[in-house]
């Protein structure tokens, strides 16, 4: 048995398991892989089952927290028995289910309904509750589940009921305890109520293979075709507890408040499955920007005992700029706090650290993907330095990030397998082996190294912009601005923002003889439509051409360096450029705009 077999061996002790592996890890073809191949388990009783012992059954296993502040507890046995409730009603329904989509935010609805389904061992997905028709049509006909689950909230209904019609779902299931405000004529359509007293016969969690597929998340996709990133069962399952028990120091004692929406991997990996698999307490948030309420956020931090806080890097922005300077907080029993999203700012990092320790501790500031399945590089929250600005090292040995020599900055990228990688993409073969190049997982991000090697993230190498957690590529936006038929052309490019780490920038040239502002207003509603409002400009600039390369590529480098400095100079590496006046005219145009 090779070393990193041996090592990833040893960490799986932590799981529990019905068959343990003995073959650790299995190359396939096109740089796929197995881990844990002849292992079999069940994620459902690893991460409530194990827990219901009479010491650990009445332990607060979820505090749910809706949009209200309305605070609700669930101990891990109240979590089991709404978790059998929902299963028995599957089965004796006679709901027959391959995979499922549930449409909800970090929701009750959302926590039993991927308990229930990973106990069946049916293969999920959770999507936002705010996405548009389109968005929401696109990850239909990918993934092609059999049901959809929707919280029972009338605009969730709504929101999601014109994709059932143009999409052929067997089942369509609202939860919910008030039936009579849905007009339901569809007959695939049914209710339930997690909160109704029925008969409860035991429903047996089927034990399954380590590499069988348990969810698909999907990337941010606009244009018809997100990315449908698959996680394997033990794999995921061991090194969601693995980094967050080595990164963040959780265990079985920890509160954790990780303010993700359940459509995110943080709202998988780090506030739902390895939390509940360690036997701590989680707090859900259906809304996590509740807790830019700071009071509010100081007295559930207390009130609960909390000890491991994870927020948006823009959240922590926006809590630096409404908290009194001077302000700390006092009484914590916090041991780690983290951050997400995107790169978090040295100057940032510091307050965020003197407010809630009263000193420089180190800030997780974490770095991963969709596709890593959990983080990749972070700062351990143990550390004795705090790598402000940095997102320190690979977690371990066998996480090898190629660091090239003599080259100040680097495309990332890993040549080693981990447990936690992706193992497929729904969309297909194409998809995935963009993530491949010479047997290298691509992480398209850019990096550099600090004195100490700590590396630093500059930036996306397939300018992807990345705005509040949604990351959304340059000519994905770009394709849905010329909808628009007054449109001729567009960029669009982010900026800094102080609060929320970056905004928008729209580049429009239009006809002549349009109307500046129906277009603006045209643009919005497509945004809205397609996205959502996230993805709202904070300008839109007007231009009477766009600098591109003799190719026809636009040039983003470009638009960004006279949008931030309309009266630079000198631009380096416009050799390029197809029309040298276009730099000029940029100028005039941006700077009266900026003016007006």
């Amino acid at each position: 048995m090779k070393k990193f077999e041996r090592y990833w061996l040893n960490q799986s002790k932590i799981l529990k398991w019905h068959i343990k592996p003995k073959k650790i890890f299995r190359k396939k073809e096109n740089n796929k892989s197995e881990w844990f191949t002849d292992g079999k388990l069940n994620l459902y009783e690893n991460c409530i089952e194990r827990h219901l012992s009479y010491k650990t059954r009445f332990k607060t296993a979820i505090i749910l927290i809706d949009e209200n502040k309305n605070i609700k507890k669930y101990s891990y046995i109240e979590i089991h028995r709404m978790v059998n409730k929902f299963c028995e009603y599957l089965i004796s329904n006679n709901i027959k289910v391959s995979s499922a989509i549930i449409h909800s935010s970090a929701s009750l609805v959302s926590a039993i309904s991927m308990l229930a389904l990973s106990k069946l061992a049916i293969h999920f997905s959770v999507i936002f509750e705010d996405l548009q028709i389109e968005a929401i049509n696109s990850r239909i006909k990918i993934l092609k589940p059999n049901l959809v689950i929707t919280r029972g909230d009338l605009s969730c209904v709504k929101g999601i009921q014109t994709s059932l019609k143009n999409n052929k779902i067997k089942n369509f299931l609202i939860i919910s305890s008030r039936r009579n405000l849905f007009n339901q004529r569809n007959k695939n359509c049914s209710f339930y109520n997690f909160q109704k007293n029925t008969n409860l016969k035991y429903i047996k969690s089927k034990i399954i293979s380590a590499p069988t597929p348990l969810f698909t998340l999907f990337t941010s996709g606009s244009t018809g075709e997100p990315k449908g990133i698959t996680h394997s069962t033990g794999g995921y399952l061991l090194y969601s507890i693995y980094t967050s028990k080595k990164q963040f120091g959780m265990n079985k004692k920890s509160v954790v408040l990780t303010a993700s929406d359940a459509g995110w991997i943080n709202g998988h990996t780090y506030s739902f499955f390895s939390p509940l698999a360690l036997g701590a307490t989680t707090i859900l948030l259906e809304k996590p920007t509740i807790i830019i309420d700071y009071k509010f956020l100081k007295k559930i931090i207390n009130k609960f005992s909390i000890s491991i806080l994870y927020l948006p890097v823009t959240l922590i922005r926006i809590l630096k700029s409404i908290i009194p300077e001077r302000e700390r907080f006092k009484k914590s029993k916090l041991i780690s706090i983290g951050s997400m999203g995107e790169p978090l700012a040295s100057s940032v990092a510091k307050w965020y650290s003197n407010y809630f320790f009263n000193k420089d501790k180190p800030i997780v500031n974490t770095y991963f993907q969709t596709e890593t399945g959990g983080i990749i590089c972070s700062p351990k929250y143990s550390s004795k330095e705090t790598l402000y600005g940095t997102v320190g090292k690979p977690l371990n040995k066998f996480i090898k990030i190629n660091i090239p020599k003599n080259k100040k900055k680097f495309l990332l990228e890993i040549s080693s397998k981990w447990p936690g990688c992706m193992i497929n993409v729904a969309n297909g073969k194409k998809f995935w082996d963009k993530y491949w190049v010479n047997k290298k997982f691509q992480l398209f991000d850019i990096a550099s190294l600090d004195k100490k090697k700590n590396i630093i993230i500059n930036g996306r190498s397939d300018d992807v912009i990345n705005i509040r957690g949604h990351r959304i590529g340059s000519e994905e936006i770009e394709s849905i601005l010329l909808k628009a038929n007054e449109v001729v052309e567009a960029a669009a490019i982010s900026i800094m923002d102080e609060l929320e780490g970056s905004r928008l920038i729209y580049f429009i040239k239009s006809k002549n003889s349009a109307d500046k502002t129906k277009i603006i207003k045209i643009i919005n509603k497509c945004i809205l439509k397609y996205f959502g409002s996230y993805a709202l400009p904070k300008n839109i600039i007007f231009v009477s051409d766009l600098p591109k390369t003799k190719s026809g590529k636009i040039l983003r480098r470009i638009l960004r360096l006279i949008y931030e400095n309309p009266n630079i100079k000198n631009i380096n590496y416009v050799s390029t450029i197809n029309k040298r006046e276009t730099i000029e005219n940029l100028k005039l145009e941006i700077l009266n705009q900026l003016r007006n």
